[in-house]
């Protein structure tokens, strides 16, 4: 006898979350990979033979891709952050609040011209404009800058 798919969700939900809480340990998570799990097993739910197994093994297969995409999330993060200072000075600070303050192309020409070193043709192909309209953005930038730094 085919089980609709409502019955099966309100029958074996609270169980999924239990399941995914134990193996992620965050409620939060938790409960969008239960619900991600339950949506996967409802969409072939006519053609499963024991949809509640399907279902357990969905889970544990959810929460592993989780575990795995997170500790790559933390390598990532722990590489760009290598070498970053956790507190700016109040030089550093002001020049953040300046630049804050500069137009989007602006902020990014100067950005990539001073910290990481671009030329004008990276930061030309980079921002989809012409190497002129750089060295504009950059003067201009620049002008403003001294004006926010005066103050």
């Amino acid at each position: 006898m085919a089980i609709d798919f409502d019955t099966f969700y309100r029958t074996h939900r609270a169980d999924a979350v239990r399941w995914a809480v134990a193996l992620v340990g965050r409620r939060d998570v938790a409960e969008d990979l239960a619900q991600d799990a339950l949506d996967a097993v409802g969409r072939k739910l006519a053609g499963i033979d024991d949809p509640a197994a399907y279902l357990r093994r969905t889970v544990v297969n959810r929460c592993a891709s989780w575990h795995r995409s997170n500790a790559r999330a933390r390598r990532r993060e722990a590489r760009a952050n290598a070498g970053v200072p956790t507190v700016y000075t109040q030089s550093t600070d002001e020049m953040l609040d300046a630049l804050a303050r500069l137009s989007y192309q602006q902020r990014a020409a100067i950005t990539l011209r001073y910290w990481a070193d671009w030329t004008d043709d990276q930061i030309a192909d980079a921002l989809g404009c012409a190497p002129a309209t750089v060295r504009v953005l950059l003067h201009r930038g620049i002008a403003e800058l001294r004006k926010e730094i005066e103050r």
